[in-house]
């Protein structure tokens, strides 16, 4: 099965982004082990730190990148992001 980094992205949005922004979190954390094993992809892909390690991912769900783990290979990847308010929230 071939899926794509945009495939992740709104995978992560749908899945981690829009309930914490439900919740009121201020943070959310997305763990790439968790997102590889939902698509059925081999521990050690790094597809997943390839698609939301981009400025575009935070850009477009307005979030701020506070920390990742991406750097490290073969190791569970953790990124944080804080949830920004959205254009026109009070």
């Amino acid at each position: 099965m071939s899926v794509s980094k945009e495939q992740i992205k709104e995978y992560c949005k749908k899945r981690y982004v829009e309930p914490a922004r439900y919740r009121g979190d201020s943070h959310v954390a997305i763990r790439s082990s968790d997102v590889l094993e939902a698509f059925g992809l081999a521990p050690d892909d790094t597809i997943v730190c390839e698609a939301l390690w981009s400025n575009q991912f935070e850009y477009e769900n307005y979030l701020f990148r506070v920390s990742n783990s991406c750097q490290k290979q073969n190791e569970v990847s953790v990124m944080v992001y804080q949830v920004l308010a959205l254009e026109g929230d009070d």
